[in-house]
């Protein structure tokens, strides 16, 4: 990847399943939730620490990573992950849900934590933000006033301008007007401007309609400059944008999916080699019995068969049954279809192949057992997710999650421009 990069003295001042006898036994720790359930999704911590220091040895060390870290870090664990991405070299946090960033600071994190967006930026919470030593971002001039009249001391805030998302962010007229506010203030300090660029999932070439929208977030900063106004950090890369070019990068950037090396590779990715950190996701059977039924049959909750056998798994809508599986599991390393629809807390396997099953056999949703294997990108791909980086968003924290160490060594890694299941 060969990105432009700026000197130190420029850097900016902001902020498998199947085990294998020659392959070491990892280390698991679990989650809260794990306590009284057999549903766990394995995440591999130490495939997220080298996926962000691939990613810090691409752009460099002169360039800010700040880890998005949204919705409970994509589903994997926003404790868990944090640590792992500083680990590997990002420099910050960027989040948007407040009670998340006071969480990591109850846990110890001490780098920059950058708030997107999420609620109104009222007096109290103004407090709190500095309290917690928080980085806010404005979208008015009228919450700049509200933060400076309740901060101590010199508080760092950031600006967001939309460039074509259409969604958070101001128009480069307003910003002009916001940052002259914001530099009136004497407690407030500019610390970077920032957009989410739209990347469209569909088209045959979005890069003219990319670099639209990266031209209007150049004359944003520009309209700055002209006024004066020092903009520390510029920021327009997410992991999207990541994969289709890196010529956009600035002198920082926030992805999120890339940590969990579960995307497919594109131009700005070529040279990163990404490990998987979802291992995979298991259960166990609670129940095995035989159906015996000739009445209604046709008014059964799925189709019946003569000497069927039935195991049931308690898995269903309520842990995201839905979100996560692609209508087969792995049982005594071999495929089972999904019978019927799940209900709240469970879901039915069809064995009848499968006479050796018993209750307390493992169930794979994803990953290896055995020879076989349901990959995450499988999955995905039946579910229409445009990534498998979506996956674990879709399984609820009512499933556990298990931290697996000691994987990054031995487990399969690729480069990122071939594709992943």
């Amino acid at each position: 990847m060969n990105y432009p990069v700026a000197s130190r003295d420029e850097r900016p001042r902001a902020l498998t399943s199947a085990r294998n006898p020659d392959r070491p036994t990892p280390k698991r720790t679990k989650s809260p939730h794990a306590v009284g359930s057999s549903s766990v999704l394995e995440v591999a911590l130490d495939a997220i620490t080298c996926n962000a220091q691939e990613l810090r040895r691409a752009v460099g060390p002169n360039r800010r990573i700040f880890a998005a870290l949204k919705a409970n870090a994509y589903g994997y664990g926003l404790q868990e992950v944090a640590k792992a991405v500083v680990a590997g070299g990002a420099d910050s946090i960027s989040l948007a849900n407040v009670s998340d960033a006071v969480a990591l600071r109850r846990a110890g994190m001490e780098c920059p934590i950058l708030l997107y967006p999420s609620v109104p930026l009222t007096e109290d919470l103004g407090r709190l933000i500095e309290h917690e030593r928080l980085v806010p971002t404005i979208l008015d001039p009228a919450s700049a006033r509200r933060l400076a009249r309740v901060v101590a001391g010199e508080q760092t805030v950031f600006l967001k301008v939309d460039v074509g998302l259409e969604r958070l962010g101001v128009s480069e007229s307003e910003l002009v007007q916001l940052a002259t506010q914001v530099s009136s203030l004497p407690n407030l300090r500019l610390g970077g401007l920032y957009t989410h660029m739209h990347v469209p999932l569909t088209g045959n070439d979005v890069m003219p309609y990319l670099q639209w929208q990266f031209a209007r977030f150049q004359s944003a900063v520009r309209a700055l400059q002209s006024i004066s106004v020092n903009v520390p950090l510029s920021m327009v890369v997410s992991t999207a944008v990541l994969q289709l070019t890196n010529s956009m990068t600035l002198n920082a950037l926030d992805p999120g999916r890339i940590f969990y090396g579960m995307d497919e590779g594109g131009p700005g990715l070529s040279g990163l080699t990404l490990r998987p950190a979802l291992v995979a996701l298991r259960t166990r059977l609670v129940q095995v019995k035989v159906i015996s039924r000739d009445e209604y049959r046709e008014l059964a909750p799925f189709p019946i068969r003569d000497s069927m056998r039935i195991g049931v798994v308690p898995l269903g809508s309520f842990h995201g049954f839905e979100s996560f599986s692609c209508g087969e599991v792995l049982v005594r390393g071999t495929r089972a279809r999904v019978a019927g629809s799940p209900s709240i807390e469970h879901a039915r396997i069809d064995l009848t192949d499968i006479p050796a099953a018993v209750a307390g056999d493992e169930v794979v949703i994803i990953g290896t057992q055995g020879s076989q294997t349901i990959s995450p990108g499988e999955v995905a791909r039946q579910l229409g997710l445009p990534s498998a980086g979506y996956l674990a968003l879709g399984i609820r924290e009512s499933v556990s999650r298990a931290y697996v160490t000691g994987l990054a060594d031995t487990q399969s890694a690729r480069p990122s421009g071939q594709p992943r299941g």
